[in-house]
């Protein structure tokens, strides 16, 4: 049995003025347009993923949008801002 604990066996934990969340988990929402953050609740809690997800099964906007019952236009302006590949 090891009796021994070195500093990288504890869990260090974040002081009082370090960052709640680290900066790359901040939203990057800011730089949509209101009417396209409207559709983002619509896409889950992860809508990038959502629609990287649906793209690479081979769905086309009007195909997603049509799920989704949002506008084709916000499906494309998405994957466009996002840079999803796959068929429009």
């Amino acid at each position: 049995m090891i009796h021994e604990i070195s500093t990288s066996d504890t869990v260090r934990k974040p002081g009082p003025s370090a960052p709640r969340f680290p900066h790359q988990v901040q939203s990057r929402r800011h730089n949509l347009s209101k009417e396209l953050q409207r559709y983002l609740a619509i896409l889950g809690p992860m809508p990038k993923r959502c629609l990287e997800t649906l793209a690479d099964l081979g769905l086309t906007d009007p195909e997603i949008a049509r799920y989704f019952r949002i506008p084709r236009g916000a499906v494309t302006d998405l994957r466009q801002i996002w840079n999803i590949k796959g068929e429009i």
